[in-house]
Parts: C-alpha cells; structure tokens; sequence
C-alpha cells in the first residue's frame, strides 16, 4: 500500500492572485489639452491613448522639409525664457545629425507661438532638418496651495508629470517608433556628425537608451520606494535580479540609483502599451506624489524599467 503525506503547512500557502493591469488604468479625458497646428482645435488628453479605426494620422505643420522617415522623432519642452539655450542645443544637434537629420517637435504652451521665433528655430536647424511646434495646455487643479516644495515652480511638476506618463499619449507620437528627449540645457559637444540612434535602437532590438545615471536626492522621493513594493505585491512580482542589483542596498532599502532622462532614447510602445508599465505610471498619476512630493520622471521610470526590462535591451 502507499502513504501519502501530506504537509499542512503546503497547503495553507497563500496563493498571489495578480490583478490584471488593464483593469487599473483608467481612460478618462485630462484636464490638459493639446492643440492640432494645422486645424487649430484642441483635445483634451486622454491618459490612455487609443488609436480609432478612421483614424488617418496626426496632422503636422513641418517648418524647413517635411519628414523622409518617420522611425524616430527627437522632442523637446520649452519656454521662452529657455530660447537661448534652446537655440544652442539645437545647432549642436543640426550638427551632429548633418549626416542623417530627424524631426525636431518642439512642444510649448504657448509663449513659442511667434511666426519670427519658429523660423529662427527652424533656419537653427537647417533647411534639411524637418521641425514643428506642438501647443500644449496644463491645468493647475491638481497643484493644492501649502502641498509642494515651494522651491519648483508649477511647471517644473507640470514638466515631471508631462515625460512621466503624458508625452506617450500625445496623438504625434503615434506617428513614430521612438522618440529622444533633450531638454533645452541638454548640450552634445562633437565635431563630427554621430551614427544615426535610432538606426542602433532599431538594429539592436534596444527598448531605452540613456547615458549616465546618478543618486536621486532623498527628500524629492518619499513614499515612492513603498509604492512601488505595494505594486509588485498586486501583480505578484518579486524583485527582478537586475532591479535587487541596482535598486536595492542594506536591509531592502531604497539604493536611489536613477537613470538621467533628459538625455534618453525610449521605443513609443514602451510607455504607452506595455500593460505593466501603464499600470505603474497610472499608478503613480493617481496617487499624486508627483506633485505632493516633486516625484520626478527619472525615478519612476528607472524603477519599472529595471524591474521588467531585459538588460540587453535597457543600455
């Protein structure tokens, strides 16, 4: 005859029960709206984009040369105060990029409007260089008197949550595979016209790109870092290998390791249908920290791709 064992303990294990990420993201119209350059009718932002079946195409007034090729797009956030920087930044890339020149979208909330400072931007650029000009609108509803730091100005959150979740999801990103980040400061020193990025992004099979990294300051990340664990435990996660070696020092805690995101290369999909990842930055969006705290988009991003991206493809 045969005996059979049986462990009590085994069998009151508990069993993780992940919940399913698409039921978390809710798809409702934002307060911040976009405006079409061509038409001149503004939307309002949708958290969840989704492309509609009569759906032909974001219309795009290109200054200089329209596109050759829609793989990559390269996307800046500016003001007028940043023109000068902007400019500077700009020549460096139309110099580097000679070889090979992207489309430049410059999105603006307005102050960039000027026929005479677009043409400026765009005669930067060079005539084989396509650039337009993207209108945006942010709402201040979310930012509560006495709940931030005091010492970042309402667009500086507005800029966080923007690159955080928002970008994606703006209808001209549909039109490209990956887009590159610069910020207004961000300057490529060279002599010589570079490799073409995107070209190794897609050659390469890469997901995200980016070229330094760096310690977060502590007192911009409180309760990020009890967040994320509460979002792994709902998805039945454990800790990637790779997100324990780079994320996690002493006793579990917190290592506050980021990726530099203003100077990245990302695939479009990535933030925008990877189901995870969308659960994670909706999240965030949802909670508020980014405006209660000055939650940046570098920490953010840094702890859900080290968690779910292969190391081959996060370089």
């Amino acid at each position: 005859f045969f005996i059979t064992k049986f462990n009590l303990n085994d069998s009151l294990l508990p069993i993780c029960l992940p919940q399913n990420p698409d039921n978390e993201i809710v798809d409702r119209q934002d307060e911040w709206q976009y405006q079409n350059s061509i038409t001149g009718q503004w939307y309002h932002w949708r958290t969840v984009y989704k492309r509609q079946n009569n759906h032909t195409g974001w219309r795009v007034n290109w200054l200089n040369v329209a596109p050759k090729s829609y793989l990559g797009v390269i996307v800046y956030l500016a003001k007028y105060s940043e023109l000068k920087s902007l400019q500077t930044s700009l020549a460096q890339l139309s110099r580097l990029l000679s070889n090979n020149p992207r489309p430049v979208v410059i999105f603006h909330e307005g102050d960039l409007s000027a026929n005479d400072i677009q043409q400026s931007l765009a005669q930067t650029l060079g005539n084989h260089t396509p650039l337009a000009f993207e209108c945006i609108k942010f709402s201040n509803s979310r930012i509560q008197p006495g709940r931030v730091h005091r010492r970042w100005s309402p667009q500086y959150f507005h800029m966080c949550r923007f690159f955080t979740l928002m970008l994606p999801n703006h209808p001209l990103l549909t039109l490209f595979s990956y887009y590159w980040r610069l910020d207004t400061h961000s300057y490529i020193f060279g002599r010589k016209p570079i490799k073409d990025p995107f070209d190794i992004m897609q050659q390469r099979k890469i997901q995200y790109a980016f070229t330094m990294a760096n310690i977060e300051d502590e007192v911009h990340i409180p309760g990020l870092w009890t967040i994320f664990h509460q979002f792994l435990k709902e998805h039945c996660l454990q800790p990637s290998i790779a997100f324990r070696k780079t994320q996690t020092r002493w006793f579990n805690s917190y290592s506050l390791a980021i990726i530099f995101t203003n100077f990245a290369i990302a695939n479009v999909s990535l933030f925008r249908d990877h189901s995870l990842i969308r659960a994670w930055l909706h999240k965030v969006d949802s909670n508020g920290g980014i405006y209660r705290h000055r939650w940046g988009d570098a920490p953010i991003h840094t702890l859900i791709l080290t968690q779910l991206i292969s190391r081959n493809q996060l370089v």
